[in-house]
């Protein structure tokens, strides 16, 4: 199955981590999805595809401009969120993007952040750039370069000072699996799309200790730690606060793009 282990983790400790969290994680990302969606300008009458549409948040804003918006996602747990949520316009599929055939053409493709966890870009856009009709759109944001986000940086420096794990995330499918600029309008432009555009979008926050140990790197390395992690959680929580009196930076990429 393509992606099967991120469609595992997304239906199980992905899932129940973003939703006991899900307010905290929604206004961290929320102003870089915002970022993509103005730049895609959505209009009324045009038909929308959201991908990795989590619970939904970003397909309801795009149902509410274009009045037709279709969120796919893999997780279960997200859509059934996104049903009970829905708003007028707003459709929900569990599939895989990368794979599914999407039977009618969209006008906009969208994506707040989920897009990086193909197993197979260069098919995954490929697919997606086919569901898009001639002329359309295509809007999302991405996760920048690793070092420069501390919320992930950070934390999974002061976890390896007491648990086995990697420096860095390993380079494929993850949250900075796009983060390399020249590599993904290389990808992009190398599935058809024309008139790519990678804009930086820096932003500094402050946050709670606890919510970025439950996110990103240091959360897989507790994770995979068990018992062992959790013993040290509240000792690292007061670790990441002194090393971020200051608030986090993130640097997210808002990438544009048309179908000719």
């Amino acid at each position: 199955m393509a992606n099967e282990a991120m469609i595992g983790v997304w239906n199980d400790a992905n899932a129940k981590r973003w939703l006991m969290f899900r307010g905290a994680l929604t206004a961290m990302v929320a102003p870089f999805g915002e970022a993509a969606l103005n730049r895609l300008a959505p209009r009324k009458g045009e038909r929308a595809l959201d991908v990795g549409c989590g619970c939904g948040e970003t397909t309801a804003a795009l149902a509410q401009r274009t009045g037709d918006a279709l969120g796919v996602d893999v997780s279960q747990p997200f859509i059934d969120v996104a049903r009970s949520e829905a708003v007028a316009g707003a459709r929900y599929l569990v599939a895989d993007a990368q794979t599914h055939r999407f039977a009618e053409e969209f006008d906009l493709l969208f994506s707040r952040f989920g897009i990086m966890f193909f197993d197979d870009p260069s098919t995954a856009f490929g697919n997606l750039y086919a569901a898009l009709r001639p002329g359309g759109r295509f809007c999302a944001s991405v996760w920048g370069p690793f070092d420069e986000n501390t919320w992930a940086s950070v934390p999974l420096q002061l976890v390896r000072r007491h648990l086995p794990g990697p420096v860095r995330p390993a380079a494929g499918p993850g949250p900075f699996g796009l983060s390399d600029i020249a590599g993904l309008e290389k990808l992009l432009v190398g599935v058809g799309f024309a008139r790519v555009s990678i804009t930086p979008l820096p932003l500094a926050r402050r946050t709670e200790p606890s919510l970025l140990l439950h996110s990103g790197p240091a959360a897989n390395v507790l994770r995979e730690a068990g018992e062992d992690g959790e013993r040290l959680r509240p000792a690292l929580e007061r670790e990441v606060a002194a090393a971020l009196t200051d608030g986090v930076r993130s640097l997210g990429l808002i990438v544009s793009a048309v179908r000719p």
